[in-house]
């Protein structure tokens, strides 16, 4: 279906606040909300790559997602209209109509804090590299206008990151747009299903299935390179990794698991 983005796809609904992270200057509601990992946890500035910026590496990832807007069919392009709702309930496709807010409160409250800590390490990596949206560069790209929303306006000029010790650039550009690497959604879209399957294993591969389709959905809908969705999907791997570490979590983590399960109707693991 993809071409020479095959790779990124494997072939409903409350939603988690599209914002990723918190504004500036905002504090965690409570401290039962307090972040599960602090900013330094891990430096993404330099275990993530680079986006492509060599002129032959950025033809490859533009031309990517141009082959998408020519092959996609109409029911996957709806499919990616409403994958741009940054929402763990997405998944409810795997998991069954029961899977839904009201019926799992700890579980929304759980995602809705993971959203947020995974959030600002995305903006982080946005603010440094500064990269433009594909539409932005090439006028053949054209986004549908409830999808411009999706990748948030910029609200104005990004907190400084590029500097000594940093391989950011520092370059801004006059884009009203956030910046493109990596994909907030992918990233998000990658921790809840490898979060998710933590919690309903029999499930393990639909649910990786359906959150590597949740990222693709970005490229099919020509807001997000195919390396964007790559580098979300790495950045969601170290986040996770680091948050099944931490104490606190792991205890929230019990609690969603035994909600979820409950309410899915499976059994005890």
């Amino acid at each position: 279906m993809f071409s020479s983005v095959a790779v990124l796809v494997r072939i409903t609904a409350g939603v988690v606040p599209l914002a990723f992270g918190l504004p500036d200057g905002a504090s965690a509601q409570s401290s039962g909300d307090a972040p599960y990992l602090a900013q330094d946890a891990v430096d993404v500035l330099r275990l993530l790559a680079p986006p492509p910026f060599r002129d032959d590496a950025l033809a490859r990832d533009l031309a990517a997602v141009r082959a998408l807007q020519e092959e996609r069919s109409a029911e996957r392009y709806r499919q990616a209209l409403d994958d741009a709702a940054v929402s763990v309930f997405r998944f409810a496709d795997v998991l069954g109509p029961a899977f839904a807010a009201e019926n799992v409160p700890i579980t929304a409250r759980l995602f809705d804090r993971v959203n947020r800590d995974i959030g600002r390490f995305i903006t982080q990596t946005k603010n440094c590299w500064r990269r433009p949206r594909p539409f932005e560069l090439d006028d053949a790209i054209r986004p549908a206008d409830d999808l411009l929303a999706s990748p948030g306006m910029r609200t104005g000029a990004p907190p400084p990151v590029a500097g000594p010790g940093t391989p950011c650039i520092a370059e801004l550009t006059a884009s009203p747009y956030s910046f493109s690497y990596p994909s907030g959604h992918t990233a998000f879209g990658a921790l809840a299903a490898i979060l998710l399957a933590q919690m309903v294993p029999e499930k393990h591969v639909e649910l990786f299935e359906r959150g590597w389709e949740y990222g693709a959905s970005r490229v099919v809908a020509g807001v997000h390179f195919p390396s964007d969705v790559e580098g979300g999907r790495i950045l969601a791997s170290i986040v996770a990794a680091l948050l099944l570490r931490e104490e606190r979590f792991r205890a929230d983590l019990a609690a969603a698991r035994e909600e979820l399960r409950a309410a899915l109707a499976f059994g005890d693991l």
